[in-house]
């Protein structure tokens, strides 16, 4: 919502600061995994956003948090082991954030690492190759190992129109290996909204989730209770909205672009914080 690849959406910079002016706060919450939120925050500023990374939850992140509280209840078997192995297909994103969360466990993006993994995260790839598939595939069928989602995603928006996402690179394992992920931990999942409150200190009346995704961000929102507005300058377009019979992807408003939340918030918002996606 807030970028295509490298290029801000037009208006975008300018809604944050003035967000932020208003007295209001900004949170970004994102399906991209690729990118620790540190480094995400500092590739924002660049294009003239003024986050800091305080403000931005990732699905890595996300991920990172997931895991370490199934560590503390046990949901299944694998999260009970001292110091469980996990095989990445990712980006360097995961890593830097389990190191960051303090997650007990080793990680590694390697096919040629001897050692037995007892997770396989997936997420976003574009040093993807036949091979970590293949180790993935070994992995959930032939060791037991626990499959996880960062999210997923089929596309993502950039300035040559849409790109395969981390749903593609989900779907190519689930295939190889004969079944789904058994935990998709970001947008829509439950968890994503929940980690973004708690980061804000709001309840779901005072937050308004703005979005480009009907299947992440809109729906995300209204499950959490959250006021949600949908702007079709990204994925979605108006005939996709069209076609939606699901009341859980259909938001509570419609914008053209991101400008029109500044005319929505002076008209009737009173909602103190802000999420982006």
């Amino acid at each position: 919502m807030l970028i295509h690849g490298k290029t801000p959406q037009p208006g975008a910079p300018e809604l944050l600061d003035w967000v932020r002016r208003s007295g209001r706060r900004v949170y970004v919450l994102t399906n991209n995994s690729s990118t620790a939120r540190t480094r995400y925050a500092r590739r924002l500023c660049r294009m003239g956003f003024r986050v800091d990374p305080a403000e931005i939850v990732t699905s890595g992140y996300l991920t990172a948090r997931y895991f370490s509280e199934c560590q503390r209840s046990r949901p299944w078997p694998q999260f009970a082991l001292r110091r469980p192995h996990v095989f990445v297909v990712g980006g360097e994103g995961i890593l830097t954030e389990f190191a960051a969360v303090g997650v007990r466990a080793t990680l590694t993006r390697s096919v040629a690492d001897p050692r037995k993994p007892h997770f396989v995260i997936a997420g976003i790839d574009r040093r993807l190759t036949y091979a970590k598939i293949a180790r993935a595939q070994r992995a959930i069928m032939a060791e037991g190992a626990l499959f996880i989602a960062t999210n997923q995603d089929p596309q993502f928006p950039t300035e040559r129109g849409l790109e395969p996402g981390a749903g593609a690179i989900v779907a190519a394992i689930a295939t190889a290996a004969g079944k789904p992920p058994e935990i998709v931990v970001g947008k829509p999942h439950p968890l994503a909204m929940r980690v973004m409150l708690d980061t804000a200190r709001c309840s779901a009346r005072e937050v308004l989730m703005v979005g480009d995704r009907l299947d992440t961000d809109i729906r995300a929102g209204r499950e959490a209770g959250i006021y949600s507005i949908l702007v079709l300058s990204g994925v979605t377009t108006r005939m996709q909205l069209e076609t939606v019979q699901d009341p859980l992807m259909t938001p509570d408003a419609v914008l053209a672009d991101v400008t029109g939340v500044r005319r929505m918030l002076e008209q009737h918002g009173s909602r103190r914080a802000g999420t982006g996606s």
